[in-house]
């Protein structure tokens, strides 16, 4: 008997610890906790923090961060039947909330991912690639912010009902199938040969237009060094003229000036008060005489 009563004090005291134990709970920051009672989903998490609780309860944590998941060489056909493949990365939370919804519903977060979230991104990738008419056009932008739309739509528009919220769907390391990728180097190949030839083509037409336009240069340089000569012939004509026409007015001039009293005024001022020495007289021979000298 002395026995049993420390048997049954221990059980007793491990049954009370036990029940301590289970008496309270921590939820860590950004998270929330889903309690169970004997498989009952209880309604209302727990948020951040330390709670008392029922003992006989169990707990299911979830993590209601910002989460990304990636899918890795998702092949997604386009409308010409070949097959691209790319990673599609997904980032969402979980609604806080409805997590009590989540658990019973579907169960744990990774429960979450791989029934619903991927399932859905898969499904949506497919669809959207169908509206694509060639492999190369998942390399243009606006292919690739259409396929984002799309999916962002899709996936929110499935997703969000379920306390599943989308923020962001993103491509990365798109893929074409060997066949597209090598007529798309040769493409590429082509047009850089076509811009180098345009280039050089270029750089001749920038030689020939400078060329042209020195020419156009010594011309008229040729032009203005003649207009020069020309201008300097006429003034220097002009000049000529001009003075002819002064000589041939003073010549006018003068002519009309001379008279026989000038011409006998002009004879009386250049005599020197001698008479001739010798007169010749008569008509035939005449007589020679000698004057004698006359002195002032």
């Amino acid at each position: 008997m002395n026995k049993t009563i420390p048997i049954t004090s221990i059980a007793i005291t491990a049954l009370i610890l036990i029940i301590v134990m289970n008496s309270y709970t921590t939820v860590k920051a950004g998270h929330n906790k889903v309690a169970t009672l004997f498989g009952d989903v209880q309604s209302e998490p727990y948020k951040e923090g330390f709670h008392i609780v029922n003992p006989l309860l169990q707990f299911t944590s979830f993590d209601l961060r910002q989460l990304t998941y990636t899918w890795d060489k998702i092949q997604v056909p386009s409308q010409d039947k070949l097959k691209s493949t790319m990673d599609v990365s997904v980032t969402f939370r979980l609604d806080g909330a409805r997590t009590p919804k989540i658990f019973q519903e579907t169960g744990r977060l990774e429960d979450v991912v791989s029934k619903h979230v991927t399932p859905k991104v898969r499904s949506l990738l497919r669809e959207a690639g169908k509206t694509v008419g060639k492999s190369q056009d998942f390399y243009l932008d606006t292919v690739q912010q259409e396929l984002q739309f799309y999916m962002e739509d899709g996936l929110r528009t499935y997703l969000e009902p379920k306390g599943i919220i989308v923020l962001a769907v993103l491509f990365r390391d798109i893929t074409l199938p060997q066949v597209v990728t090598s007529a798309v180097i040769q493409t590429k190949e082509r047009q850089e040969q076509l811009e180098r030839e345009k280039a050089q083509l270029n750089i001749v037409e920038q030689q020939a237009q400078q060329q042209v336009k020195q020419a156009e240069a010594r011309e008229q340089a040729a032009i203005s060094d003649a207009n020069a000569k020309r201008t300097h012939a006429d003034a220097e004509a002009y000049r000529i003229l001009k003075e002819a026409e002064a000589q041939a007015n003073a010549n006018e001039v003068l002519s009309r000036s001379i008279t026989s009293e000038l011409i006998e005024y002009n004879s009386v001022q250049r005599w020197n008060g001698s008479y001739p020495q010798t007169l010749l007289s008569g008509d035939t021979g005449g007589i020679i005489l000698s004057l004698p000298g006359t002195t002032k």
